[in-house]
């Protein structure tokens, strides 16, 4: 029993120190409960924090992402808007012009259908009228906007208008010929300047000059007769009425009171045609001149010449 007492004591005493132990561990355990518990409260309200921050976060960036969206969204649909508009202004552009194009292209084909017609008239009257007639043709030409016809249709219409200047130009001036023969000097006008209406060859241009100014002299109509007779001087200096056609240009000059150019004729003649019938003439004017007394022409050098080679 005095043993058996000893082993009890100790054994409730280590039940008691362990019961203490286990009260003060149960302690231990429920403070760390508390501040476990103290310690999640603290997270969860952090938690609860950070999530309104990052809801907030996210709302803002939402935000941010959809007015960047936006903004892209406006910039390309503007960026498109420009460009469809630049594109619509080509395409109208471009449909002006071709619109502008094909209404010249209508018009040319227009223009060119009535020259083609105006030219086919025209063609018809210089072969098909009868005699003079035929001139008509050559008129009705210069109305005629060739430079629409084609090269050869030109080529056909120049051709004819030249034979039929040939042809009837002949005949003009033989008319105008036999007018200055008879001194029917309206006449030789008219026919004479039918004929530079022709628009005739160098020589046949200098002969009608030659017989236009000779009537305009015979009419006094001195301007002209020195416009015509200058012409046929300097146009033709082989034509073997030229010492003549210069004669009658003094007489206009001097008919003019123009004394200084006609004895520079004077003077051109006399060294040209020392053999000219006329000589006594032109000689007279330069030696007045060189005498110092005034450049009067003998009784009838002054008179209009009613005579010459025709």
């Amino acid at each position: 029993m005095a043993d058996t007492i000893p082993d009890q004591s100790k054994l409730l005493e280590d039940i008691r120190r362990e019961v203490v132990e286990a009260r003060n561990m149960t302690i231990k355990t429920d403070n760390a409960l508390k501040s476990l518990h103290a310690e999640l409260k603290q997270v969860s309200a952090q938690q609860e924090s950070f999530q309104k921050r990052t809801w907030f976060s996210s709302g803002v960036v939402y935000l941010g992402v959809m007015a960047l969206c936006g903004s892209g969204a406006v910039l390309i649909s503007n960026a498109r808007a420009a460009a469809a508009t630049t594109e619509k202004e080509r395409l109208e552009k471009q449909i002006t012009e071709l619109t502008a194009t094909v209404d010249k292209q209508k018009s040319d084909a227009t223009a060119l259908q009535v020259s083609e017609r105006s030219a086919t008239e025209v063609y018809k009257m210089m072969t098909t009228l009868p005699g003079e007639e035929r001139l008509k043709g050559i008129d009705a030409l210069a109305k005629v906007d060739q430079a629409k016809l084609s090269p050869f249709a030109r080529l056909v219409l120049a051709d004819r208008a030249e034979i039929l200047k040939r042809d009837v130009g002949s005949s003009v001036l033989e008319k105008g010929r036999a007018a200055a023969r008879r001194s029917d000097w309206p006449e030789t006008i008219a026919q004479m300047n039918r004929l530079l209406a022709m628009k005739p060859t160098t020589e046949d241009e200098a002969e009608a000059s030659y017989f236009l100014g000779q009537a305009y002299l015979q009419t006094r109509k001195f301007d002209d007769a020195i416009k015509y007779l200058s012409h046929s001087i300097e146009g033709d200096k082989k034509a073997k009425n030229r010492d003549y056609a210069m004669l009658m240009l003094i007489q206009v000059y001097d008919a003019a009171g123009q004394r200084d150019k006609a004895l520079e004729v004077a003077r051109e003649a006399l060294n040209t045609y020392p053999s000219s019938d006329f000589r006594g003439q032109f000689f007279f004017r330069v030696q007045r001149r060189a005498e110092g007394a005034p450049a009067a022409a003998p009784a009838d050098a002054n008179k209009p010449a009613t005579t010459g080679p025709q």
